[in-house]
């Protein structure tokens, strides 16, 4: 970095005016080399700017000599004196500390204008330009040309850090709509496990009690290996086993969600912008154009958002997978009738209707991946039904080639409501 900030500075040193008759010269490299030093804390402020000085002096004595009848030392030493404006700014800068007053703007500019006045000051008597001028001209000009870059780089440091700060705020936004894409995926994935528990704790009951059965009707029978009594006992171990591997897993996962999940509501306006960011990301990475809208009213706060940013997440990335290329997707959601209503609408070849009543069962898919040849798992629409059955809503479909709009409705009652806005 070191070298592109000297080679800048360097460049910008071809900026310049004669304010007397010689050779000394205003340069606007003395404003975007005192920037660059405030912001960039870790340059060595006296080695950049003595090397800032040193390739200006290369520069213009390449471009200075070709055009005046001396030799290639006398016009190096000419631009000599250039070269001691920069090193004597450089240890000014750092022996009033500059850097230490940047949260001060008039302290700021003060120092700055010290170090330009007192640099040019020092280059004006090397080059004895001070001999038979007017003091008071020249210090006018002096000071006034060190204030004004004092200013210029003032501003130009803050206006850095402000697109600096700027950029850290995008991206933390996007950061944060990540981390809320993933957590809402995540409580899915634990309702989904935690319901499979369920189911695992009931067919383990009915192994056990088949074990009883057995045994009941054949005393005896345990004590042989292969007897069916025997077989239904393990088999109901083994389920055991397996129910324990899915409790452990599913406490873990909610230790984890416990640690990252703030009880706090969002607007639904607030995680819609999430969803559509995540959305339109994950649609640039497609290989066909999709049109997408979103559109709310925005007056639901609710802390159940995981749950419905997973609904919308589920339908969205359906319809995106069902459309054909130059596709539309609308999605809505709207407060009305004491309900949330959510839609998501494409314009896909839509649904048979032999698999509409399919749809929702756990483990059926019609998708496959065209690269490794795999089945969807088929559980997005699945966790959706579970979810919204959860909040104690419904899903329903309705499809005809052209036209699938999924509708979710939720009771406001179950999204715990913290505010509606008037």
């Amino acid at each position: 970095m070191i070298p592109h900030i000297i080679l800048l500075v360097s460049i910008t040193g071809l900026i310049f005016t004669y304010p007397f008759d010689g050779y000394f010269r205003f340069t606007l490299s003395v404003a975007v080399l005192a920037t660059l030093l405030l912001y960039f804390e870790r340059l060595p402020i006296v080695r950049v700017a003595a090397a800032s000085g040193s390739l200006i002096l290369l520069f213009r004595t390449i471009i200075k000599y070709p055009f005046i009848n001396e030799t290639l030392l006398n016009a190096a030493l000419h631009n000599l004196p250039s070269f001691g404006y920069y090193l004597a700014y450089g240890l000014l800068f750092k022996m009033l500390r500059v850097r230490d007053y940047t949260g001060n703007v008039p302290a700021l500019i003060l120092l700055l204008s010290i170090c330009d006045i007192g640099s040019n000051c020092i280059e004006l008597i090397i080059r004895w330009e001070l001999v038979g001028r007017s003091l008071e001209t020249v210090l006018t000009s002096v000071v006034s040309v060190g204030i004004g870059r004092a200013v210029l780089a003032v501003a130009g440091y803050y206006s850095l850090k402000r697109y600096r700060d700027f950029v850290l705020a995008e991206d933390h936004a996007a950061r944060y709509a990540e981390l809320i894409l993933i957590i809402a995926r995540l409580k899915a994935e634990l309702f989904y496990l935690k319901k499979s528990s369920a189911d695992i704790e009931l067919v383990m009951e009915k192994g056990y009690t088949l074990y009883q059965n057995l045994n009941a009707a054949y005393p005896g029978e345990l004590a042989k290996v292969d007897s069916p009594a025997a077989r239904a006992l393990a088999i109901a171990r083994d389920i055991h086993e397996v129910k324990k591997d899915y409790y452990r897993v599913t406490r873990g996962i909610e230790e984890i969600l416990d640690v990252a999940v703030s009880d706090e509501g969002l607007p639904l306006d607030e995680f819609f912008q999430i969803v559509e960011q995540n959305t339109r990301r994950y649609i640039s990475s497609l290989d066909k154009p999709v049109t997408i809208t979103f559109d709310n009213d925005g007056k639901l706060i609710t802390d159940q958002y995981y749950a419905v940013v997973s609904i919308l997440d589920n339908l969205i990335t359906n319809a995106a997978e069902a459309v054909q290329p130059a596709g539309v997707i609308a999605v809505t959601g709207l407060c009305s009738g004491g309900r949330l209503v959510l839609t998501v609408a494409d314009n896909g070849p839509g649904i048979r209707p032999e698999d509409q009543e399919l749809i929702f069962a756990p483990g059926y898919s019609t998708k496959f991946s065209e690269v490794t040849g795999q089945m969807s798992t088929g559980l997005g629409l699945s966790h959706v039904k579970n979810l919204a059955e959860l909040l104690g809503g419904e899903i329903t479909v309705v499809s005809v080639p052209g036209k699938t709009v999924f509708t979710v409705s939720l009771p406001l009652a179950k999204l715990a409501v913290a505010k509606t806005s008037q």
